[in-house]
């Protein structure tokens, strides 16, 4: 089966675990069965609404095994990245889930003494919240950093404006190009990949710009789930593999 030719797998969560408060078609069984065969796991996602701990809550309550330690998440990603960068104090756009993990690596958020505009995934943002942040970076100078620059992703109603749709409109009104940690830039994968000591390792994921082209760029191998894809970029690498869904993995050829 495919999965005997890799030691660790790196799940995208959205569109390949799950489809909003769904599991995917075959997904907890094709984990379970990784599991078995002693295979390493650890879920990767550009969704930053979430702590992880609460990203292994939904995932367990699907029956699927996950702990914390096992989920790199582009929110804990840029905490970590804007830590490591001596950044103490950020203006916010997201939600209470990414707040708690740059808190965790003592980072608040804070308008007036912001050292940085970090924008998330956030599907309540307003016009006003897009002008302060536009006017912190246009007026003040300010770094602009993103957990990702994902246009869309799969909800259970649809396609829906993912983080890179707020994004895109502060870029524009403010001139200024982002800083963008997750999938399919460096920051995320060089976590998860330090989160694993098994060797091979793939990318499981459902869009050819983050998760194709993220693993490119890492050096490891990518299986395109085309269930729930999203080709959202027109120049996106081909995957190594292309599967219908995560049980195509474990079932013999």
């Amino acid at each position: 089966m495919l999965a005997d030719e890799y030691g660790a797998f790196l799940f995208d969560l959205d569109g390949v675990v799950f489809v909003g408060d769904e599991p995917v078609t075959g997904a907890v069984e094709t984990l379970r069965r990784l599991r078995d065969a002693g295979k390493e796991i650890q879920f990767v996602t550009n969704n930053s609404q979430h702590t992880r701990r609460a990203f292994a809550e939904k995932l367990t309550g699907f029956g699927i095994d996950a702990r914390p330690e096992q989920i790199t998440s582009a929110a804990s990603a840029t905490a970590e990245y804007l830590a490591d960068r001596g950044v103490e104090s950020v203006h916010l756009v997201g939600m209470d889930g990414f707040r708690t993990e740059l808190g965790r690596r003592g980072i608040d958020d804070s308008e007036r003494d912001a050292d940085a505009v970090v924008v998330g995934f956030d599907p309540t943002v307003t016009y006003d919240d897009i002008e302060t942040a536009t006017r912190l970076v246009y007026e003040r100078d300010l770094p602009l950093v993103a957990t990702s620059g994902d246009t869309s992703y799969p909800s259970g109603d649809g396609v829906a404006p993912g983080t890179g749709a707020i994004l895109r409109a502060i870029e524009a009104a403010s001139g200024t190009e982002a800083t963008v940690v997750g999938k399919p830039n460096a920051p995320l994968f060089d976590l998860a990949l330090d989160r694993v000591s098994t060797r091979p390792v793939v990318m499981v994921g459902d869009t050819p710009g983050a998760d194709v082209e993220g693993a490119r760029r890492a050096g490891i191998d990518s299986i395109l789930v085309s269930l729930h894809c999203r080709a959202d970029r027109a120049d996106a690498v081909d995957p190594d593999v292309r599967i219908e869904t995560p049980i195509d993995l474990v079932d013999a050829d």
